[in-house]
């Protein structure tokens, strides 16, 4: 026993700096915040042995400011592998990952707030299973504001997922029809947050109908919330062209009560003008 107290007595002063030094009661002290290195603690007594002190090490305010930040360092550098994992994980298209409320250039403020909003509420959303529609015209930022969603949900460290139909269809469609189907599509509920991007330019045919049903009935049954885009009106999907598609167009009205429509000119052919002038110019086209 007195060799391991000895062994505390000697490691306390082994954190020892040069510019360190002891204070009027022996107390080892820090040259740089002047807080003790060390502190007496009292043992009882036990197996013989009397109560005794011992002097053993304590960090100094500047050092616990350097443990604090070394666990702050750490703390951030698993939250941020942490979330890497979910971007790999549930984002498929690289160019989604991009798509960030930093980037927005709130052509449409209203729904661009609904958006924030709708990332601060998350919990009330989740808890209430409230999904998103947007809706409007090619590349008028319907992808844009839901993955902008989707990458601000991922930073909080909530899985989501975001693909479209045809990347479904095309897995579904190399598993034959083995349990690997059924797997994929319930992999894609576990999910707390599932965007599908692009409703209704898959194939119309009464296989895809019925597997995007499939897809939408699935994620409806597991309680979680739905965002989805789509070229559609709302009139479209409020008179759709068949039964089967009646069936997947009222699922995703019923889980997606918050109906967003973007306006506006085409994202896409204002940045095609603008590299096209950037261009001319370079190159002394009138």
């Amino acid at each position: 026993m007195n060799e391991v107290m000895n062994k505390l007595v000697a490691a306390s002063l082994q954190n020892r700096n040069e510019d360190d030094y002891l204070d009027e009661e022996g107390f080892l002290v820090c040259g740089k915040c002047h807080t003790r290195k060390q502190q007496d603690i009292t043992l009882p007594a036990f197996g013989g042995q009397s109560e005794r002190v011992i002097r053993v090490g304590i960090a100094c305010e500047c050092r616990k400011k350097e443990i604090e930040a070394e666990r702050a360092a750490e703390e951030r550098r698993q939250f941020l592998q942490r979330m890497e994992v979910l971007r790999r994980d549930g984002i498929t298209d690289p160019a989604y990952l991009q798509y960030t409320f930093d980037q927005d250039d709130n052509r449409n403020p209203e729904v661009s707030e609904v958006c924030r909003r709708y990332v601060e509420n998350w919990d009330e959303m989740f808890k209430d299973n409230i999904g998103i529609l947007f809706y409007g015209g090619v590349g008028t930022g319907k992808s844009f504001l839901a993955c902008c969603i989707a990458n601000a949900l991922i930073e909080k460290l909530v899985p989501v997922s975001v693909t479209n139909f045809p990347r479904i269809l095309n897995k579904l469609q190399g598993f034959g029809f083995g349990e690997e189907r059924q797997e994929f599509i319930d992999k894609l509920q576990r999910y707390k947050l599932l965007v599908i991007d692009d409703l209704g330019v898959e194939r119309d045919t009464s296989y895809s109908t019925e597997q995007v049903y499939n897809v939408i009935d699935t994620r409806s049954r597991s309680g979680m919330p739905l965002i989805i885009t789509t070229n559609l009106s709302m009139d479209d999907l409020k008179n759709p062209p068949s039964l089967g598609h009646a069936r997947i167009y009222d699922r995703v009205l019923e889980m997606c009560p918050i109906r967003l429509k973007l306006v506006g000119e085409s994202r896409r052919t204002t940045i095609a003008n603008e590299r096209r002038d950037k261009a001319k110019k370079l190159l002394g086209l009138k």
